[in-house]
């Protein structure tokens, strides 16, 4: 029978002189990533062929590891009209301005209630994080160190995507939007009281509490406060294939499994605890109708050899754009005076 390794062409896989290519798909077999697209990597890398390691194995780790390092893109709606050309590079998404439904009486005329539809522009941008692979890297055959280095990249841009939309968001909580609550002191923290009373403003406008995002310096001090403990709820996160949900990739150690932490939830709400939000600044977000993240690409992975160099920069791309339609849809509180 015929295995793997024959599929994709690597005849001498266990001769004790394993080269760089063969060497690093046995490292990304070994970590437990995907190897549908390292099929089509017939040949060994050698450092004067080294575009095949980007543009098959690499590629794979850097798209594979953004995803379970994710934590705020579910905070919004995903629209991909941009990626089918529609817009060129920008889009107008429709703004949530609610109106009231009335009773007209038989051949009554319809009253419009507000203001009727206005839209807000999202220009979509790219982003980009880049390493590099040296020369040495390839011809010693260190696979850890290179598949490591992808990784990094698709973390990273996990990182930006979790940063963009949480600033995002962060943006649009203000007294002038009526969307904000003060802990009371610059140095008071979140408290259970405090998360009560959020909790009764957002939901008296018919908002629905889906979220709680926390620091992990205010998720610290909120483990402090007994009525929190006890109103935490935990629920165990199932593994998938080939990965992990809400976590970083685990590492496969002879068939072993990782260990996944459970899922947090609060009054309903699920917890996000995450250092990409302001220290101090928690929020709750309703994230059927705050707003939208609008994709141009998928994560894209190019290569190229350095100018005046024998190395190698690999870099991840990903291009988007972010529209907060609905601001009242997320609420914060604020460690401050007033």
């Amino acid at each position: 029978m015929r295995s793997e390794y024959d599929i994709i062409g690597i005849d001498s896989f266990r001769s004790p002189t394993i080269t760089a290519g063969k060497k690093i798909y046995e490292e990304m077999v070994h970590r437990g990533y995907n190897t549908k697209e390292m099929f089509k990597f017939k040949e060994d890398v050698t450092t004067s062929n080294s575009s095949a390691l980007f543009t098959t194995i690499l590629a794979s780790v850097v798209r594979e590891t953004v995803e379970p390092n994710l934590v705020a893109l579910e905070f919004l709606q995903m629209n991909t009209d941009l990626m089918e050309g529609g817009g060129k590079g920008a889009i107008k998404l429709p703004k949530d301005e609610r109106i009231t439904a009335a009773i007209v009486a038989e051949g009554g005329t319809i009253t419009y209630t507000s203001t009727g539809y206005s839209s807000i522009t999202v220009t979509a941008e790219k982003r980009v994080a880049a390493s590099k692979i040296t020369w040495e890297m390839v011809k010693r055959g260190m696979a850890s160190t290179i598949v490591l280095e992808a990784n990094r990249i698709g973390k990273a841009l996990a990182r930006k995507i979790d940063s963009d939309i949480l600033t995002g968001i962060e943006n649009v909580i203000s007294a002038a939007n009526g969307n904000r609550l003060a802990t009371g002191g610059a140095a008071t923290r979140i408290s259970y009281a405090l998360l009560a009373q959020a909790i009764g403003t957002f939901t008296a406008n018919d908002f629905v509490f889906r979220y709680l995002v926390l620091h992990p310096n205010d998720y610290a001090a909120l483990l402090g406060d007994t009525d929190f403990k006890n109103a935490v709820l935990t629920q165990p996160v199932i593994q998938q294939v080939g990965g992990v949900q809400g976590g970083s990739r685990p590492y496969f150690q002879d068939g072993g499994t990782a260990y996944v932490p459970p899922a947090l939830y609060f009054h309903g709400a699920k917890v996000i605890v995450t250092s990409q939000i302001t220290d101090g600044t928690t929020l709750l977000i309703d994230s059927e109708e705050l707003g939208t993240f609008c994709k141009e690409t998928d994560v894209e992975v190019v290569d190229g050899r350095l100018p005046g160099s024998v190395d190698t920069e690999i870099i991840g791309l990903i291009s988007f754009g972010l529209g907060i339609q609905n601001v009242n849809a997320g609420y914060g509180i604020i460690m401050a005076a007033s």
